[in-house]
Formats: structure tokens, C-alpha cells, sequence
């Protein structure tokens, strides 16, 4: 499906039939060696080898030699945590490919410095128009650059992840979670595509990808009750499946979508050197005790309905026999 041009249209009206897989359009790029990389680890080989070869390639070739050392997923749309992703999903490459980028990973960090973050603070969520026009500092976007930047430039994580920490991050006895805006940032919508619904501060997206990249950082005191909460508002369902993520995602197109994202952020593994690992457990957040007393609530509720609905002897043939 990745590999099949018939599945690329949407990216196809922005960049063209004849250029969608030759400059730019990063995101889509990086989804595409990704999971032709992926698919050459599960089975020991891709039919599509060299197109994932070409497009490592290419793609590092072009990122390296960019002016910014950044490259946009859309026209004069340029969101530098999908470029640490794209560089990411290259060095996963190369192990199927047996090449090495890791020296141009190095250099491309300058892309997330200087100009892109004044005085070392976090990335903008991303550049629009031309020349470029900054957007704040955003946590959905820096959740998801933690997810790489550990396992890209650990000493520029760490001090990104402290950054991220002391801004976004919000706690109290109820909950936990990730602030799509800084505390200090006052923006009056409620959410986006991409943030999800902001609720009281805190960003959906930004909190359940938080989980992951607490878990990347070892963070086990932010990591823990992240987890648990996001389980537990999930609503887990008797058949397995999750409530809120399914209500979440589009049912027409990607049903699964909400569910495999919290799969994914919950399985992520501490990186070879994580920053955040000297704490113990977090407490659980009171809501998450409160969630699974309604659910209990609920649960014994419906279990004594249905156990007085076809308990022998109930119902109106009961009443009938007993006239």
C-alpha cells in the first residue's frame, strides 16, 4: 500500500505525480521508509528494496543539503519534529541497508538550533509561508520530538526534555498531563487536528504522546501516571477494545487509528541513555480511582440487571402464575 502510487494522491495534488517522491515531502517520505524498513525486518526482505534505498538516499542527501536543514511535508509548511522523525526512520534504514547516515544526523541538528530555537529552547511547532513565519513552541509537536531527538542528539534531548518539563508539564493529586501552550502562553482555541482537544491547559495529543516520550527518557514518575490515566479514560471495553480512542478516530478511514497510537506510546523503550531515569514511580492520579470506581459502579449495575431480567421466576410470567 505505501509503495503503490495509487495510495500517494494526497500528497500528489501538493507536490505532483511526477515529483511527489523527489523533493520535500518529508512527512510522507518518512512514513514510506519506515515501513518498507519495518516490513525488511519482520520478513528478512522488501520486493521494494530499492525504492526504500533510493529514498534513504535522497532524502538524507536533500536534508543534509538544505539551507535550514529542514524540508517541509507540505508546501511552505515545515514541521521539524517529522524531520527528527525522517531522520530517525534513516538510521532504522540503515540497518536493513547496511549503510550509515549517522554523521549527517549529527550535522542536521543545526536545523533545530539557532534560528529555530533561539537561546537553546524547544523547536517552534512548525514554519509556515515564505520567508518563514514561526509558530509557538507547541507540546503536541515536542512530545513527538522526543520520540526521536533521545536516539538522534541524546545531549540535545536531555536538554530539551528538561525544557519540556519545566513548561508543559502539569500535575495535581486529580491529574497529570502534557500543556499544549506554555503556562505562560494564553491561546483562547480548543484544540486542532493535530493537539486534539485541549481540556483545562492540558493537550490530548500532547499527553498521550507524552507517555512515550517519558518512557523514551526513563521518566518513570511522569511516564507511570501518564499510562494509567490515559488507560483508564481510554475506557476499556469488554471485547478488548478502547472507547475514547475509537470515538476518536475516523471511522471511514483509520478506525484503529487512536488504538494503535496508544499501543505505540505505551511500548516504547527507554533509549540507550535516558535522562529522566532517576526517579522512582509516579503516584496515581486520583481520577484515574475515580474512573475505575464508575466503571465497577456500572459494571455491578448491569450485572444486577441482568441477573433480575432472567432470574427464574421474574418477569411477567412470574406475575401471571402468582394471579
Amino acid at each position: 500500500m505505501l509503495a503503490d502510487p495509487g495510495h500517494a494522491h494526497w500528497v500528489q495534488l501538493h507536490w505532483g505525480e511526477d515529483q511527489y517522491l523527489d523533493r520535500e515531502n518529508v512527512f510522507y517520505r518518512m512514513l514510506l521508509i519506515d515501513g518498507l524498513a519495518t516490513q525488511a525486518r519482520i520478513y528478512g526482505n522488501t520486493p521494494h528494496l530499492d525504492l526504500l534505498r533510493s529514498q534513504v538516499e535522497s532524502l538524507a542527501a536533500e536534508l543534509a543539503n538544505s539551507a535550514t536543514c529542514l524540508l517541509a511535508d507540505f508546501p511552505a509548511q515545515t514541521f521539524p519534529a517529522d524531520v527528527a522523525a525522517a531522520w530517525h526512520a534513516i538510521l532504522r534504514a540503515d540497518v536493513v541497508l547496511g549503510t550509515s547516515h549517522r554523521q549527517r544526523v549529527a550535522e542536521g541538528l543545526r536545523g533545530f538550533t539557532g534560528v529555530m530555537a533561539p537561546g537553546g529552547g524547544l523547536p517552534p511547532y512548525a514554519w509556515f509561508d515564505d520567508p518563514p513565519r514561526h509558530t509557538p513552541v507547541r507540546g503536541s509537536a515536542n512530545a513527538w520530538l522526543l520520540h526521536h531527538a533521545p536516539l538522534l542528539w541524546p545531549e540535545q534531548a536531555a536538554s530539551w526534555a528538561g525544557t519540556f518539563n519545566r513548561q508543559f508539564w502539569q500535575a495535581s493529586r486529580w491529574r497529570v498531563g502534557y500543556r499544549e501552550f506554555a503556562r505562560n502562553e494564553r491561546h483562547p482555541h480548543s484544540g486542532d487536528i493535530d493537539s486534539g482537544p485541549i481540556i483545562a491547559g492540558l493537550g490530548v495529543a500532547a499527553s498521550a504522546f507524552g507517555i512515550g516520550a517519558t518512557r523514551i527518557q526513563a521518566d518513570a514518575a511522569k511516564a507511570r501516571p501518564l499510562a494509567l490515566q490515559a488507560i483508564a479514560l481510554s475506557w476499556p471495553l469488554p471485547n478488548g477494545r478502547l472507547l475514547l480512542p475509537m470515538v476518536l478516530s475516523d471511522i471511514g478511514h483509520a478506525p484503529m487509528l487512536g488504538e494503535a497510537a496508544l499501543l505505540y506510546n505505551l511500548s516504547l523503550a527507554p533509549s540507550p541513555s535516558p535522562a529522566g531515569g532517576n526517579g522512582g514511580p509516579g503516584p496515581v492520579p486520583w481520577l484515574v480511582w475515580t474512573i475505575l470506581a464508575a466503571q465497577l459502579f456500572l459494571g455491578l449495575s448491569a450485572l444486577v440487571f441482568a441477573v433480575r431480567l432472567f432470574r427464574p421466576g421474574s418477569g411477567s410470567d412470574a406475575r401471571g402464575s402468582a394471579d
